[in-house]
């Protein structure tokens, strides 16, 4: 039906990793009048997944980076459903229609019909029924029979919240019950926000107590509950997922029964809880030193602190002291993406080959930020090149009276073959986009070895639990992730991530980790 000159040469990866890849490329042509077409990158390397769009592109195709985009996607999927479900999580709502193709079922198309909530299929074949309705967040009631009493219709309703509970279970995809979070899609907004809010101001507490080990359990339950697709509506449901045990499962049933966890939150209002909050928003002030301060030196308001502790305080402490207020006010998207694109001009006048990604909550998709994190790297840049541009930037940004003050700043001391340098800086007049004017506000420059482009980026894109889960998946694997590369534990050697651009960079350190690649908006673990 469809002919096509294709250099078949090109195609051996495929036919090798696709099982009706041959028939594939016979009508690749066929996408040349299909616009535009996202290629999801689930279960695809990263190899080919460059390769496949470079081919689309090659035979007229319109390829975009984003799925909101397209009105046609590529999917390496074998479920129907799992290929809904990762279409909902990159933004596909109700109402939108989309046509998918599946690269090994030999061009046969399926049209996901968003658009009724009643469909009782999505893509080509029916999944769980109960996922279907706790999707759809309108799951049945029981209706009692009039000449029921309340204490048998009571008892219905729990025997068939059970029985839902045991079939969204067994229905319930592998992928939310992998132990570590950054193995799982944990969207920006989930389907439990409310209850994840709690939890993540019960973890504050833990903080705030200076209890390490008591943040990094409520972490770990916390990314679990914003990685279940489902509304909970028995705190049992909970029970396999991971870090979520018996504590965790009692928080949930109360929530369940009040719409709130009053027997933790309730300690938040305590005089002395409120005290090291005040100190712990200090920038560059934790929870252990906001506590010491408050229980061991009896300082408990910030006006304490100036006149008590000055000669106690780092730079950046001084610096959040000063600026107290505003370090507190939120920058919008819009004010980030200025700061960010100020940056990236004065980057290009030192250099026009500079790459800037401005990462964070920014990059993950939130609204609103407490900071900025900017990386910025040369492709294939000399040895020690990034630390030079570091510099430049910086001195560039002072001249235009864009920074007030550097707090750090790698030194000319540093070793030779570091791979990241870092600069802490107090911005000057945030950009005013909602009538708001903010004077001062923290950013963070990150100038990185194009080597190290994608473990950096990774790294300074969070979330935390994410991050601290690639770190373990690293040690298991025998390696060592940081922000500053990726390394063989064994011999310290660095593994080398390199690509053309920054972000297939960042894919191929999910790859020698072995972890699917998941777009920044899905790695909010809260």
């Amino acid at each position: 039906m469809w002919s096509s000159d294709i250099d078949t040469t090109n195609l051996e990866p495929y036919v090798a990793t696709y099982p009706h890849f041959s028939s594939f490329q016979e009508n690749l042509t066929l996408f040349s009048s299909t616009d535009p077409i996202y290629v999801l990158p689930t279960h695809l390397t990263t190899d080919n997944c460059t390769n496949l769009i470079d081919l689309l592109k090659n035979h007229g195709a319109t390829v975009v980076d984003t799925i909101k985009e397209a009105n046609f996607v590529l999917a390496n999927l074998d479920s129907p459903y799992r290929t809904a479900m990762e279409l909902r999580r990159r933004g596909i709502a109700l109402g939108s229609k989309l046509l998918v193709v599946k690269i090994a079922w030999d061009i046969r198309k399926y049209t996901i019909d968003m658009s009724s909530t009643e469909s009782q299929s999505l893509l080509s074949d029916s999944p769980p029924a109960a996922a279907v309705k706790r999707h759809r967040g309108r799951p049945k009631k029981l209706e009692a029979e009039s000449s029921e009493s309340e204490s048998t219709s009571m008892q219905k309703r729990r025997k068939k919240t059970s029985s839902q509970t045991a079939k969204e279970l067994s229905t319930l995809d592998a992928i939310y019950m992998q132990k570590l979070s950054c193995s799982r899609p944990h969207p920006l907004v989930c389907e439990n926000e409310k209850l994840s809010n709690i939890l993540k101001k019960i973890r504050h507490l833990r903080e705030l107590d200076g209890n390490d080990i008591g943040v990094r359990a409520y972490s770990t339950a916390i990314a679990s509950i914003r990685s279940y697709p489902y509304k909970i509506k028995n705190a049992k449901e909970i029970e396999r997922l991971p870090g979520c045990g018996g504590k965790i499962v009692n928080l949930v049933g109360e929530f369940i029964q009040t719409g709130k966890i009053a027997s933790e939150t309730k300690k938040y209002y305590f005089p002395e809880t409120q005290a090291i909050e005040q100190l712990y928003k200090i920038w560059g002030v934790g929870g252990k030193t906001a506590s010491e301060w408050v229980r061991v030196k009896g300082w408990k308001t910030v006006e304490d602190v100036r006149k008590h502790g000055m000669k106690f305080l780092s730079k950046a402490q001084k610096a959040g002291l000063e600026h107290y207020d505003e370090f507190l006010k939120e920058l919008t998207h819009e004010q980030v993406s200025k700061i960010g694109e100020m940056i990236q001009d004065h980057a290009k006048t030192i250099d026009p080959k500079v790459e800037c990604v401005v990462c964070g909550s920014y990059r993950r998709g939130s609204k609103e930020h407490s900071d900025v994190d900017i990386v910025l790297a040369i492709p294939n840049n000399e040895p020690g090149e990034h630390y030079r541009l570091l510099k430049n930037v910086v001195k560039s940004l002072q001249k235009a009276s864009l920074i007030s003050e550097v707090l750090t700043m790698s030194s000319n001391q540093r070793r030779s073959d570091e791979l990241i340098d870092i600069a802490l800086v107090v911005w000057s007049t945030v950009p005013d986009v909602r009538g708001v004017s903010i004077r001062h506000y923290r950013v963070d420059i990150i100038c990185v070895d194009w080597r190290v482009v994608g473990a950096a980026v990774v790294g300074w894109t969070g979330g935390t639990t994410f991050e601290r889960d690639l770190r373990l998946q690293a040690k298991d694997l025998g390696y060592k992730f940081t922000n500053s590369g990726l390394f063989e534990r064994a011999t310290e050697r660095q593994v080398d991530v390199s690509a053309s651009s920054v972000e297939l960079s960042e894919r191929r350190v999910f790859e020698v980790l072995q972890l699917p690649y998941f777009e920044p908006e899905l790695r909010n673990t809260g």
